[in-house]
């Protein structure tokens, strides 16, 4: 080879790692630019080595093949940092990086450990090493990465039979011949460190070595970085969900509402929005679903809350005793009738009328309520004077109102009257994930000696399984009764009813007469639920579900589950 090639090799070497260094240590958007001065260089090496002369052509081959090792090792680490941006899961991200890694560093045994604030050990990723299972191993391998956590300075030695980390038996069993491990540094801090390791090898890590796995090491920060970005604003977007929950409790007194699920969400920020006003409300819901709690919460947190809350069930009084209950009477207005009462309506007067069971109200009385609405003014039995009427009605049924109009059973003028606000109450079995807290407040509520009890994992599956058609009237009763009856302050399998321990296997937890796409919601928010009850944290959640933590984060957000 010529003195002139000689020096233009020479320089195009130089320069070639110039540029990689810059790569090292340069971000994303400017790596790829540098990718491409690289690649430039290799063809002009190219180029002069096709015009090598004499012996030294072995020479300069010798250092193509560098040049080209070095530029696939940088295309590597560039299409690594795109992979490892693309991968917002902690796990898969540092697993992915420790396989790609291992082989580019021909390595033969490889760690990544991740230590807390505290110095302390989080977690361990290994490879081609179950450190479980070879106890010596890696406590061999974490004295190494101990000492580069401590100094925040790589360590790489070549294994010699003189040094004290060659007398132990794991790296004389093993034939360990070189260690290389880097800290893992963000913020000054340093929070791990990636070890590798190479076994009956004569050659040893290089310094280009280091400084790839130092660029490597980079790279995992920075995706980390990421990750941990992506999960605080994932677990935000739950605790938003809380939040909201917590913030309209505070403004919406309601303490004996029980629960947290979206499902009750939505109706308590519709009942805070409508407490203000005096509109009609009709609320609607299976029986046992809280609906005169819902309509006492309204009322104290409207302006008459300081004026009456008066409740009358039409369902409780025979019909003919119905009217003289609403309307009161006159001294002889019927046989009986010896002294004039007031009736729920002026009782009422400048406060709340709540209407339970206003389906079960007979056609004639909902004429004359009707007629009480629009004017606002009613009689007594047995009387002609008018009175003025200042109330704020709200009614309550567990019938379909809308399927007693069309069957002539209920006026629909009344109807119409009645939904200014309609308020549908969610069944107990379409929010399974309010069944752990309403169980252990009505616990406490029927605590014997002020003592409560708890539940254990195997009572609470099964109350969370059982379809609850009595809805939460039903499961306090069932609280009640294990509360009384107990033998010990834990609540086990035996102390539930039977007709709940019987049909958990055979009857469906979910109610018949659904649609397709409303019965798997109604599924998937029970088995989440269930998921994260059994397992410590998300990912293991996530990982037993066989999804990734972003998408199950985005199912609990969904469904309205909280965590």
């Amino acid at each position: 080879m010529t003195s002139k090639n000689t020096d233009i090799t020479a320089d195009l070497t130089t320069r070639f790692m110039e540029i990689a260094s810059e790569l090292k240590q340069s971000n994303m958007p400017d790596a790829q630019k540098k990718l491409d001065q690289l690649y430039r260089l290799v063809l002009e090496v190219v180029n002069v080595a096709s015009r090598k002369e004499g012996d030294s052509s072995g020479l300069m081959k010798k250092e193509l093949e560098w040049l080209k090792s070095e530029n696939r090792r940088l295309q590597t680490l560039y299409a690594t940092s795109l992979a490892l941006t693309a991968q917002t899961q902690k796990e898969p991200l540092v697993e992915t990086a420790l396989d790609i890694v291992v082989r580019e560093l021909s390595a033969d045994a490889g760690f990544v450990v991740l230590v807390d604030a505290q110095g302390e050990i989080e977690s361990i990723y290994s490879r081609n090493i179950e450190p479980e299972k070879q106890a010596d191993v890696k406590e061999m391998s974490l004295s190494v990465i101990r000492s580069t956590i401590q100094s925040s300075k790589p360590t790489s030695e070549q294994v010699k039979p003189e040094m004290e980390l060659a007398q132990q038996n794991s790296v004389i069993r093993l034939g360990i011949s070189a260690v290389l491990c880097v800290p893992l540094i963000r913020d000054k801090k340093v929070f791990g460190a990636v070890y590798l390791d190479r076994r009956n090898k004569e050659n040893p890590f290089t310094a280009n070595d280091l400084s790839y796995l130092s660029a490597f090491a980079d790279q995992i920060v920075r995706s980390l970085k990421v990750s941990d970005e992506i999960e605080t604003l994932e677990k935000k977007l739950i605790s938003t969900e809380t939040t909201k929950m917590n913030d309209l409790r505070a403004s919406f007194k309601c303490d004996d509402i029980i629960g947290s699920s979206a499902a009750l969400f939505e109706v308590l920020k519709i009942a805070a929005r409508i407490s203000a006003t005096d509109a009609t409300v009709l609320i609607l819901g299976e029986s046992g679903t809280g609906k005169e709690l819902f309509a006492k919460a309204i009322h104290q947190n409207s302006r008459r809350k300081e004026k009456p809350f008066v409740a009358i069930n039409c369902a409780a009084i025979p019909n003919d005793l119905l009217e003289s209950e609403l309307f009161g009477y006159e001294q002889g207005a019927f046989t009986g009738a010896s002294k004039s009462k007031q009736g729920k309506i002026e009782t009422a007067h400048t406060g709340t009328l709540f209407l339970d069971e206003i389906g079960e109200m007979p056609l004639a009385l909902q004429a004359k309520l009707l007629r009480v609405l629009q004017e606002r003014e009613f009689e007594r039995l047995g009387s002609v004077k008018k009175q003025k009427l200042d109330i704020r009605l709200i009614c309550a049924t567990n019938r379909n109102l809308k399927d007693l109009v069309e069957q002539g059973k209920f006026r629909q003028d009344l109807y119409y009257r009645l939904k200014v606000v309609e308020l549908q109450l969610p069944a107990l079995r379409e929010r399974p994930e309010d069944i752990e807290e309403l169980a252990k407040f009505f616990l406490k509520k029927h605590a014997v000696d002020g003592k409560a009890c708890e539940l254990s994992n195997e009572a609470l599956a099964f109350l969370e399984s059982y379809p609850w058609y009595g809805n939460v009237r039903e499961l306090e009763n069932v609280m009640l009764r294990c509360a009384v009856l107990a033998t010990g302050k834990i609540i086990r399998k035996e102390d539930l009813p039977p007709e709940i321990t019987e049909t958990m296997d055979s009857a469906t937890p979910i109610q018949l007469g659904k649609t397709l796409a409303d019965a798997e919601t109604e599924f998937r928010k029970m088995y989440l639920t269930k998921t994260l009850q059994k397992t410590s944290s998300i990912t293991e959640a996530a990982k037993q579900l066989g999804i990734n933590r972003t998408h199950f984060y985005k199912l609990l957000a969904q469904l309205g589950i909280p965590h």
